[in-house]
Parts: C-alpha cells; sequence; structure tokens
C-alpha cells in the first residue's frame, strides 16, 4: 500500500512540473490590450554638456497586438512626436516637420521604430519589458547652443514596468542604454557647445496609455 500511495505522489508530482514546464515554455509570446499607445513625460530630459527639460509626448502603435518574445524584432512605430513648450530649461525640438528649431522648420523624420528588446523577471511572472527606440530625431537649444541629437545607430532602451495584473505602470529609459549622439552643432556663439560625437542621455520617467484616453495598457503572455 505504502508503495502505491509513494508512486501516485511521485507521478502527480511529476504531473505538475511538467505542466508547469509546458505553461512556462507556452508563454512564446506577448499580447497587447491594444494597438495604439501614447506615451507622455512631463520632464523628459537630454542631458549633456547642458541639459534640456521639456514635456514630450510620443504616439504610434504596434503592427499586431501579438508579439513573439524575438529579440530586435520590429513590433511598432512612433507616428507622432510632440514636444510641449515652454520647456522648463533650455528648449527641445521634435523632428517632425512642424517644429522649429534653430529658426527653421527640419524635415520631418518620423516615423521612428519601436523594437522588442527582452524582458526582466521569471516567466510566467515578468516585471519589465524592454523595448528599443530607434531613429530618433531631436534639435536642443540650451545656453545659447543649438544641437541636433539622433543619428541612425542610436538606440535607446526604455523600460516598460508591469504590474502584477498586467498593467503598464511606467516607461523609463535605461541606464547605460540611454544615450544619443550629437550629430551637427548649428550655434555655438562661444566656441564651448558639444561638438558632433558627443553623447547626451535621456532621463525620466513617464507613463503610457491606450492612445486618446487615460486607460492603461496591458500584457498578457501567452
Amino acid at each position: 500500500m505504502r508503495t502505491s500511495v509513494k508512486l501516485i505522489l511521485t507521478a502527480l508530482a511529476a504531473s505538475l512540473l511538467l505542466s508547469a514546464a509546458i505553461s512556462t515554455a507556452s508563454a512564446r509570446s506577448f499580447s497587447f490590450s491594444n494597438q495604439s499607445f501614447r506615451g507622455t513625460w512631463s520632464s523628459l530630459e537630454f542631458a549633456s554638456a547642458a541639459t534640456a527639460r521639456c514635456a514630450v509626448t510620443l504616439e504610434g502603435s504596434f503592427h499586431s497586438r501579438t508579439t513573439v518574445k524575438n529579440p530586435r524584432s520590429l513590433i511598432g512605430l512612433i507616428t507622432r512626436a510632440i514636444v510641449n513648450r515652454p520647456c522648463v530649461e533650455g528648449t527641445a525640438s521634435a523632428f517632425n516637420g512642424v517644429e522649429r528649431y534653430n529658426g527653421i522648420t527640419p524635415a520631418n523624420t518620423l516615423p521612428w521604430h519601436v523594437t522588442y528588446e527582452g524582458f526582466t523577471g521569471t516567466l510566467p511572472a515578468i516585471t519589465t519589458t524592454l523595448l528599443l527606440l530607434a531613429r530618433m530625431r531631436f534639435g536642443i537649444e540650451v545656453l545659447g547652443c543649438a544641437v541636433q541629437v539622433g543619428n541612425e545607430t542610436d538606440n535607446v532602451t526604455g523600460s516598460v514596468v508591469r504590474e502584477a495584473g498586467g498593467g503598464i505602470t511606467s516607461l523609463t529609459p535605461v541606464e547605460g542604454r540611454n544615450q544619443l549622439t550629437i550629430i551637427r552643432t548649428d550655434r555655438d556663439p562661444f566656441g564651448l557647445c558639444p561638438r558632433p560625437g558627443a553623447t547626451g542621455r535621456l532621463v525620466n520617467t513617464g507613463q503610457a496609455f491606450l492612445l486618446g484616453t487615460s486607460n492603461r495598457i496591458t500584457i498578457t503572455l501567452i
């Protein structure tokens, strides 16, 4: 009898382990509750030799509500980028074909690319999803300087924090992976402004919502 009980318990334990393994292994994809999104920062900071702090809004969409966990796969586009003026410190301009920088309106560089990078935490209870934003282009004006930032190879990784229920609570550039390159110096009255090749960091935490609403987007493992 005891041997039979042991065999039953062993079989049951093996079954539970196999079930958990299958559940974890099957979580190959993410499912977003909505494809269209809006990210907002009340103060997104570009920190270089001098610092500009401005409210920024990025809007776009995912190509699909379901995304396979395949690093560096293109999963969406930023189709609208807005810098809300006046800024707290300095001035910034998104190169969106509308905003003015250094007395001109630069050409539109949108759309910008959003790719999947990875996640942190342990499946299936992940805590953050890492997304990479590429091809950004901004103009920064501060302390008499005017510089263009963001080249084609710059990639800024954002940490998308996911609460236990799956809702996205915040968006934060990841330290050490948040640099943009200064590609051109357009105004340098004192010869002290950053030169091409120098870098600056994007800093501060924003929020993400379903486009046009204050509803949070959720991420589900499937």
